[in-house]
């Protein structure tokens, strides 16, 4: 490869995924040292750390302090329409999708128990807390909350392989600004990784019936909209 200078960081990008590609890395394989990439790509180590970067940020791979750099599980794709309705959502049709259930929140997450129970105008009847993974990588922490409204008319409402057309709802999608030791261990994340919530308003009529809040881990899953109705 000749000898290259100042490059573009999209340039960079490219010669780093044709190393990847070229040399068959794997997810959870590590990436040759900053020196030894920037001699084998012919760059300088300024260009190749802005290039590697680009790829953090787009979650091709995560940085370790003092370790260097991993190649990430591949994103998953979630579509919008249908995030809080994992069974109905047809990305996932060639993925494997798990739900883990978890009994209790950690202390420093507590306050989310208090924005459930003020979300839903009504008695809530049901909570339901856990860990979403798509491939065996852990994407989300997920809590549905379901009114006794909501109970009486649908059963196990956010597991339903259809969106049940009589409902309409709000969706909210902004960055997660309360990080904490246990979002961390419970999302396996690494300082690279960044944080979304979705919170998704289902009602019936003018009523709101339930409440979908998750913790996404934005650098592992793509998250997309279309147009068409789910069906």
């Amino acid at each position: 490869m000749p000898k290259l200078f100042n490059l573009l960081s999209s340039d960079v990008e490219e010669y780093v995924l044709q190393y990847i590609d070229e040399h068959h890395l794997e997810a959870g394989d590590r990436l040759p040292t900053e020196r030894a990439l920037a001699e084998e790509l012919g760059i300088t180590r300024s260009s190749l750390r802005s290039g590697l970067q680009a790829l953090v940020d787009q979650g091709v791979i995560f940085s370790k302090q003092g370790s260097g750099s991993y190649l990430c599980q591949p994103k998953a794709i979630r579509t919008l329409a249908t995030y809080c309705f994992p069974h109905a959502d047809k990305a996932f049709a060639n993925a494997c999708y798990t739900a883990r259930a978890l009994r209790d929140l950690p202390v420093d997450l507590r306050w989310l128990t208090d924005h459930l129970s003020l979300g839903i105008e009504s008695d809530v009847a049901k909570t339901d807390l856990f860990l979403e993974s798509i491939n065996n990588n852990i994407v989300s922490l997920t809590a549905n909350v379901l009114s006794t409204h909501a109970c009486m008319l649908y059963s196990d409402l956010f597991k339903s392989t259809h969106v049940p057309r009589e409902l309409t709802q709000t969706q909210k999608v902004r960055i997660f600004d309360r990080p904490s030791e246990s979002i961390s261990h419970l999302l396996k994340t690494h300082a690279s990784d960044t944080l979304l919530v979705l919170q998704n308003n289902i009602y019936l009529g003018e009523r709101k019936i339930a409440l979908s809040y998750s913790i996404c881990v934005g650098t592992r899953v793509s998250l997309v909209s279309t147009t068409a109705l789910p069906e």
